[in-house]
C-alpha cells in the first residue's frame, strides 16, 4: 500500500512519450544543422546539433524529474515545470472520477495512466493525470475512494453486468459505429492510395472502367451501384464488428459499495470509476434501428468521465428495454422517472416540417433548373426528411417532478435524458409569432458539465410545460 506523504513520480516509461517531440526536434535541427554546415563548417555544424539533442534529452529528463506529486490525509499535492512551476492542491472529498487506462505499449513495461478528476466544470474538469506502475495505480484509486468505500453502506456490492459476443455483434450492426467502420474503411482506402501505390510505383487507370459504364442501361447503372455499395457496407460492418470487439472487449460494470466500476478493451484497456452519488444524470440514446429493435445505449452525466476527446460516458452500450430497467433499478433508481410528460399536441404537428419543407423547395427548384433528370432524388429527399420530422414530433417530451427532469428529442438518434434538478443551470424559451398564437414554445435548458455551455432542446411544447420546475 502507499504511503502517505511519500514523493512519488511518473513511471519511466512516460519519458517514451517524450521522444515523440524529441524527433520532431530533430527533424528541425537536422534541417538547421544543414544551413550551419554552409556557414561555419561540417564539424562544427553536427557539434551544435549534437549539444542541442542533448540539450532536449536533458530537458526532458529534468522534467520528468520535477513532475511530482504526494498523497496526503486530506489532499493530493502536485508540482510541475522547470522554469515555469506549477503548483495545485486538490482535496480527496473533491475528487469526482478516477480512471485508469493502458494502452498496448504500457501493458508492454506494466504501466498504467491514471487520470483523476475533480469535476471543476468552470475549468473543464480540473484533472490530473499521472503514468504509474499497474499495481500502483490501482492502489493509489482505493487510496483515493477509500472514503467513499469504508464508510458507505454495502447495498450494491456484488451487481455486476457484463457484455457478450451477441450483444457486441448487435451492437456493431444496430448502431451508429457502422460510421466508424467506413471511416476506418476510408482511412485504409488513403493509405493504400497514397503509400502503397508510391511505393510499388503502380499507377492504375481506372478511367476506363468508368468510361465503359458510361455504356451501360440505366438498370444495369443502377445494379452496379447497388452492388458496389452492399460490398462497401458489408466490408464496413466488418470492420465495425473488429472495432467494437477490441474496444469493449471483456466489458463488465458493477457497483462496489458506493463507487461504480467499469473495465473494458483489448488493446487500449480502461478502467473506470465513480462515486455513484455524483452521477448527475442518465442518458438514454437509440439509433433508428434501435428504435425499431427497442435497444438502448445508457451513458450517464458524470463530470470528469467522457470528457477527453473520443471519449463517452458509457455505462453500458447496449441493453434491452428489460435490462435497461434493471440496470437502472438496481445501480440508480433515484432516475426512474414515473410521472406524466408533456408531448406536442396534434396542432403543432406542422411545426416540424415548415423549415424541412421550405428547404425541399428551394433544392428541388435549383434541380428543375439545373438537372431535370435528378427529380427522383428530390422524391427521396422529401420523403426522408417527411420521416424525420414525423420522428421528431414523436420522440418530442418533457417531464418534470420535485427532484428531476426528463428531456426527449432528436429523431433518428432519440435520446431520453433523465437530470437531477440541480443539473440544470438555466432554461431559456423562445417562440416565433405561429407558436405564440398556439401558446407553445421551444424550451433550452442548459447544464451543470464539464463540457462548458452543454444544452437540450425540446420544442413545441405547451408554454407552461416548465412551471413545475419554479415551485
Amino acid at each position: 500500500m502507499i504511503k502517505l506523504d511519500r514523493v512519488e513520480r511518473n513511471h519511466f516509461f512516460k519519458l517514451f512519450y517524450s521522444l515523440g517531440t524529441i524527433l520532431k526536434e530533430m527533424i528541425g535541427i537536422i534541417f538547421a544543422s544543414g544551413f550551419l554546415i554552409k556557414w561555419i563548417g561540417f564539424r562544427l555544424g553536427i557539434l551544435i546539433a549534437v549539444i542541442l539533442l542533448i540539450l532536449l534529452l536533458a530537458y526532458e529528463i529534468i522534467e520528468w524529474r520535477k513532475n511530482i506529486f504526494i498523497i496526503r490525509e486530506k489532499y493530493i499535492y502536485h508540482k510541475e515545470g522547470v522554469f515555469s512551476v506549477k503548483k495545485i492542491e486538490v482535496p480527496l472529498e473533491k475528487i469526482n472520477t478516477v480512471d485508469i487506462s493502458t494502452n498496448f505499449f504500457e501493458q508492454i513495461f506494466n504501466a498504467a495512466t491514471i487520470k483523476i478528476d475533480t469535476g471543476d466544470a468552470k475549468d473543464h474538469g480540473n484533472e490530473l493525470k499521472f503514468t504509474l506502475n499497474r499495481g500502483r495505480a490501482e492502489e493509489l484509486r482505493n487510496i483515493l475512494l477509500k472514503e467513499n468505500t469504508n464508510t458507505l453502506k454495502n447495498k450494491y456490492e456484488q451487481e455486476s453486468y457484463s457484455l457478450g459476443s451477441k450483444e457486441l455483434f448487435i451492437y456493431s450492426i444496430i448502431s451508429n459505429s457502422l460510421f466508424k467502420g467506413l471511416a476506418i474503411l476510408l482511412a485504409i482506402q488513403q493509405f493504400f492510395e497514397e503509400r502503397v501505390k508510391r511505393l510499388l510505383k503502380l499507377n492504375i487507370d481506372i478511367s476506363k472502367y468508368f468510361r465503359g459504364f458510361n455504356y451501360t442501361t440505366f438498370y444495369e447503372k443502377i445494379y452496379t451501384i447497388a452492388i458496389i455499395v452492399c460490398i462497401i457496407l458489408f466490408v464496413s460492418l466488418c470492420l465495425s464488428i473488429i472495432y467494437n470487439f477490441i474496444k469493449y472487449y471483456n466489458f463488465r460494470m458493477w457497483a462496489d459499495n458506493n463507487k461504480i466500476c467499469i473495465n473494458y478493451g483489448a488493446l487500449n484497456k480502461k478502467n473506470y470509476s465513480f462515486d455513484r452519488e455524483k452521477i448527475k444524470g442518465i442518458h438514454l440514446k437509440q439509433t433508428i434501428l434501435m428504435q425499431v429493435f427497442g435497444y438502448f445505449t445508457i451513458e450517464i452525466e458524470s463530470i470528469g468521465y467522457g470528457d477527453e476527446k473520443g471519449e463517452k460516458a458509457i455505462l453500458y452500450p447496449i441493453c434491452n428495454s428489460q435490462l435497461k430497467d434493471k440496470i437502472l433499478k438496481d445501480l440508480l433508481d433515484e432516475f426512474l422517472y414515473e410521472d406524466n410528460f408533456n408531448k406536442p399536441l396534434s396542432n403543432v404537428y406542422f411545426g416540424f416540417f415548415y423549415k424541412k419543407i421550405a428547404f425541399w423547395v428551394i433544392v428541388t427548384c435549383m434541380i428543375a433548373f439545373i438537372k431535370p433528370s435528378f427529380i427522383l432524388f428530390s422524391i427521396a429527399m422529401f420523403i426522408i426528411l417527411f420521416i424525420i420530422g414525423h420522428m421528431e414530433f414523436k420522440n418530442t417530451a418533457l417531464g418534470i417532478n420535485r427532484s428531476l427532469v426528463c428531456i426527449c428529442h432528436n429523431s433518428f438518434n432519440k435520446t431520453q435524458s433523465v437530470l437531477k434538478m440541480s443539473t440544470i443551470q438555466s432554461i431559456t424559451s423562445s417562440y416565433n409569432y405561429f407558436q405564440h398564437n398556439k401558446r407553445v414554445c421551444n424550451y433550452k435548458f442548459i447544464l451543470y458539465s464539464s463540457n462548458y455551455g452543454k444544452e437540450l432542446k425540446v420544442k413545441n411544447l405547451k408554454d407552461n410545460a416548465v412551471e413545475k420546475f419554479f415551485r
